[in-house]
């Protein structure tokens, strides 16, 4: 690599660093969010929750990417769980739970996707599919199923934790919901990353940018937001300033 190209190099990063650190949007075309961009506004040890944990893909790579990290993944899909378990029982630092994060506490129905190219069961939300049926033609909602529930503060309560580091949301479009029953816990809360819709996905999603207000009004801003061009959902990232 040349010498200007080194700098222009270090140039970039550097803008990059500063946006980032004030808190102003980096715009990206892929949805995808590198987790070890996170390291940088978490402690050593934090307390993450991965909910819709799904198979377990991200709760194993948020526990290998932050090993000192407590990683609390929750699936309630009795099949999905299963997987849960499956992929992260040799990390000691992941603790599974088959729960709906939720806005009550109690039980739910569950609309369950499952995937006609690869059988996934990566959609299922606690709302009604809605645009997502012809937005992504290929996932089925042929399944419904009672799931238990419980909201942040309650399941927080009862496992003695008055933080939480790292909000790692993949709820299909329940995510404002389960967050808006959070009283307690939620002004303890310091990074979100979550799902985000751009559109009614699911019946009653609340969309992108009042969710984002939502968020900034808790104090939270937006970092990074990725979206594939012609998708209806994306991903962002908000940090508590």
């Amino acid at each position: 690599m040349s010498k200007i190209k080194r700098v222009l190099k270090k140039i970039k990063n550097e803008a990059r660093i500063f946006l980032e650190r004030n808190g102003l949007t980096v715009q990206r075309n892929n949805e995808d969010i590198s987790k070890n961009r996170l390291k940088k506004w978490l402690p050593a040890n934090p307390v993450v929750i991965d909910c819709g944990s799904n198979d377990g893909k991200d709760s194993v790579d948020l526990a290998r990417i932050i090993p000192g990290a407590t990683v609390h993944a929750f699936e309630p899909v009795p099949k999905v769980f299963e997987m849960l378990k499956k992929a992260t029982g040799k990390y000691k630092n992941i603790q599974c739970y088959q729960l709906a994060l939720s806005d009550k506490t109690g039980k739910a129905e569950m609309y369950v996707s499952s995937n006609a190219v690869d059988d996934r069961s990566s959609s299922s939300s606690l709302l009604a599919p809605k645009t997502h049926l012809d937005d992504y033609p290929e996932v089925r909602f042929d399944e419904r199923v009672e799931v238990d529930t419980v909201t942040l503060d309650d399941w927080a309560s009862a496992q003695g934790i008055d933080h939480i580091d790292l909000l790692w949301l993949d709820m299909q479009g329940f995510e404002m919901q389960m967050l808006s029953a959070s009283k307690i816990i939620l002004p303890a809360v310091k990074v979100i990353y979550t799902e985000v819709s751009m559109k009614e996905t699911y019946d009653g999603v609340t969309t992108y940018h009042d969710y984002k207000a939502f968020l900034e009004g808790l104090g939270f801003h937006e970092i990074i937001k990725g979206f594939k061009q012609g998708h209806s959902m994306g991903n962002a990232l908000f940090v508590r300033q």
